[in-house]
């Protein structure tokens, strides 16, 4: 007995529609990573995530110092959040951020976002004189007004520090520590942000022309024979 195909046809429409409908989500919504770890260690990172959605600078006056040139460099570290990176204003020494000896990183977003995480680890310098710090990271949006900061409340291991904003806010980071008697180390390095209003438009335009072709598509297909066709007589 031969069974007709067209309602097959359909139901594979119906599921191509759905998967694509959530992959088109899930592209709007998606996480961007910077691990730090696809260059060389003391490369200079300042322009190479632009294509990513981000760029980096040294912020501080220790960023003049000829050392340092006002350079961001990825610095291979043994005890790392993601091997072998992490970020840095120093090319050669200690890998760490360390705000009035080094400058503090600043991340600069392409596009301002919603939500900031960065792994970071809060390493005391030798007789610190009975003083704390912790790694640190403040968020300013695009007038350079804090819109929220969040601090480390560790020692010698890596915590997540995460800023979020109820939309879009986050024009850029800056990461160091909230003492000099601390070096941060920083790593994976986080942002997402909701998608535009346009993009939202499209993607709604876009979902209903597909809806419609489907729909045309399956009342343009031919109706089945009856059933008694089908019945031997």
């Amino acid at each position: 007995m031969r069974v007709p195909t067209h309602s097959v046809k359909g139901d594979k429409s119906g599921l191509l529609l759905s998967l694509f409908c959530w992959l088109l989500s899930s592209a709007a919504f998606a996480q961007t990573i910077i691990n730090f770890d696809d260059v060389s260690d003391k490369t200079d990172i300042r322009t190479h995530y632009q294509s990513r959605g981000v760029s980096f600078s040294c912020d501080g006056t220790a960023c003049a110092d000829p050392s340092i040139a006002n350079g961001i460099y990825a610095r291979a570290s043994t005890f790392t959040a993601s091997l072998p990176n992490t970020v840095a204003p120093v090319k050669d020494g200690a890998p760490g951020v360390r705000d009035q000896f080094t400058g503090r990183v600043i991340a600069t977003f392409s596009n301002p976002v919603k939500t900031v995480a960065i792994d970071a680890k809060t390493v005391l310098v030798p007789e610190p004189l009975n003083q704390l710090a912790y790694a640190n990271m403040i968020a300013l949006d695009v007038n350079g007004n804090v819109v929220g900061s969040a601090i480390g409340s560790q020692l010698n291991s890596f915590q997540t520090l995460t800023v979020r904003t109820s939309s879009n806010q986050i024009s850029k980071v800056s990461l160091g520590t909230s003492g000099n008697v601390a070096v941060a180390l920083c790593d994976n390095l986080r942002f997402d942000s909701d998608p535009s209003a346009l993009w939202l438009i499209v993607l709604v335009l876009f979902i209903t022309v597909v809806v419609v072709w489907v729909y045309k598509r399956k009342r343009d297909l031919p109706r089945p024979p009856p059933i008694h066709l089908f019945l031997p007589e």
